[in-house]
């Protein structure tokens, strides 16, 4: 056993340094566990084994990041998992994807709205001898001329091996005896030639896009004249990236005066808590549909909006065109977009682009970014999301609260979230759950902390201006300011057990006792925020004619 243990770190090392056969070598030995993996997510083996393929590329391209190599397994199931999660996410969105023969009923093959090399590939070499009219014929041609020219970027021997596997459609045992390698070192040669090809796809799709906008009535450069950015130390001060976009954007798009607090207020944000049910990860507070609530958020706040994406899966060029699009559109207009990930996974500004180079600016927490089109939705997160304030739509002050606090009574019994998360009341009880059966992700416990008590704090401040605003409803205003502000408290006293990134200890016995503790203290405080929040919606309803 030791003798086995000490072999697989002998690979693992020997992958890590770049070592493709060492690399295929473990994909050889864990390929069936981690097809099994992606089956129990998926429930769909054909489904499952383009998650596994997608899963193995990005884990050989940061086998690097590996810091403890005895922790292989769990490495590799974490990235499966996540692969899993984002395919799910894009399908919820997307509707299922159509499977090759559905592909094959369409007619004529340039009606294909193609968005994937493979689908393109398959369908070209299944009918490839099917059928004479000229026009299928002359369809037929023109896509093996396009692919071909994407082609261009593979080296002979990726080449080789792909126009094998996707023309000839030979196996990758029969490319393996053909070539004189293995079947693992065909796999991962298959993996990195599509990757290839549909960034090459992208790129060639983004040039085209270029040229087609240069006749609208858009400058080719435009960058806007930022005063205060989610960079600067005021929207540092919020833990929530989403309200320090919307904060650094808003006052470029209308007369209308925002501050933090209100934006944390009126688009729920103060109000929000999701977390990953399993390990209670860094990724839940961000794991939501985003699109419905950022709208209605910023309804509240007086703006009209317009999105793309779902931040969920890496982009195709038709989307990544529409993200895009909808950045240069909002800039030429003096106003920056806000976008996920443009330096790290977490909402920042588009303040400019620039045609000519192919490049956005923007800007997050972290700092300035320059992100070349191509490479825009493809940062650490892998998906793309763009939303431009487009116009101001004036809405009642009152009405605006009445609906915020609608917004927070939803989500604090369960909105519809992705698998795998819980959002809300229940996601303190999982969060306890997670303590009690200690299997806490140290960091993304102390982050979600972090998020969670920091939101209670402006939730707690947004209350008492409610208060001090309308007479009428200030008892209950206050009564509500009063929970959350207890549900603050707990909840920072959660932060310095578990400080971020550090983390603390949260397998300590005695310290998950006290987490727990904490917990169940801000969970009953909250709950009868809640209650206090729905009766304070009903009454700036029942005495309000949204006209202040």
């Amino acid at each position: 056993m030791a003798e086995a243990v000490t072999e697989e770190l002998a690979l693992i090392e020997r992958a890590r340094s770049g070592d493709q056969a060492a690399f295929g070598e473990l994909v050889r030995k864990h390929r069936a566990k981690a097809f099994e993996w992606a089956k129990r997510i998926a429930r769909d083996p054909h489904m499952a084994e383009d998650i596994l393929q997608e899963a193995l590329l990005r884990a050989f391209l940061h086998l690097g990041t590996l810091a403890d190599m005895e922790r292989f397994l769990p490495w590799l199931h974490r990235i499966v998992r996540n692969e899993a999660l984002m395919k799910l996410r894009k399908a919820e969105h997307a509707g299922k994807e159509r499977t090759f023969t559905a592909l094959a009923t369409v007619r004529d093959a340039g009606q294909v709205a193609w968005h994937d090399v493979d689908s393109i590939l398959h369908y070209m070499a299944s009918r490839r001898d099917e059928g004479n009219e000229p026009e299928r014929r002359l369809a037929q041609k023109e896509f093996l001329v396009t692919l071909r020219h994407l082609l261009r970027c593979l080296t002979a021997k990726e080449r080789a091996v792909f126009e094998a596997h996707f023309f000839e459609q030979l196996s990758p045992s029969e490319i393996a005896c053909l070539f004189g390698t293995t079947t693992d070192n065909v796999y991962q040669s298959l993996s990195r030639a599509r990757l290839k090809v549909k960034e090459e796809r992208i790129r060639l799709r983004l040039q085209d896009y270029v040229r087609e906008q240069r006749d609208e009535a858009m400058p080719a450069k435009a960058v806007v004249a930022l005063r205060k950015g989610p960079g600067s130390a005021e929207w540092r001060r919020c833990k929530t990236s989403f309200a320090g976009a919307v904060c650094a954007v808003i006052p470029y798009a209308g007369e209308v005066k925002r501050s933090l607090i209100d934006v944390m207020g009126l688009t729920a944000q103060a109000f929000r808590l999701t977390i990953e049910e399993e390990r209670v990860d860094a990724s839940g507070p961000a794991m939501y549909f985003w699109e419905n609530k950022f709208r209605d958020g910023l309804l509240n706040l007086g703006f009209e909006s317009a999105h793309a994406g779902d931040g969920g899966a890496p982009p195709t060029p038709f989307l990544l065109n529409e993200a895009i699009a909808h950045a240069r559109r909002s800039i030429a207009r003096g106003v920056p977009a806000i976008a996920w990930d443009v330096g790290a996974p977490e909402f920042g500004i588009v303040y400019g682009y620039d045609d000519e180079e192919q490049v956005l600016y923007a800007e997050d927490a972290k700092g300035k970014h320059v992100l070349p089109y191509d490479r825009f939705g493809r940062g650490e997160s892998g998906g793309v999301f763009v939303l431009a304030v487009t116009e101001p739509k004036p809405i009642g002050e009152r009405e605006a609260i009445a609906n915020a606090l609608d917004m927070a009574v939803r989500h604090a019994y369960g909105e519809l979230t992705f698998v795998g998360y819980v959002c809300g009341l229940p996601a303190y009880d999982c969060w306890m759950e997670a303590f009690r059966k200690r299997r806490v992700d140290r960091i993304g416990n102390a982050y979600t902390a972090q998020i969670a008590a920091d939101a209670r704090g402006y939730a707690a401040r947004f209350l008492r201006d409610v208060g001090a605003k309308f007479e009428d409803a200030a008892a209950l205003a206050l009564e509500a300011a009063g929970h959350y502000e207890t549900a603050a408290e707990n909840l920072e006293r959660m932060t310095e057990r578990f400080p971020f990134p550090a983390g603390g200890q949260p397998d300590d016995p005695a310290v998950a006792e006290e987490a727990i503790h904490l917990l169940k203290r801000a969970s009953a405080a909250e709950e009868s925020g809640v209650r206090a929040l729905r009766r304070l919606a009903g009454r700036l309803r029942e005495n309000g004619t949204y006209l202040q």
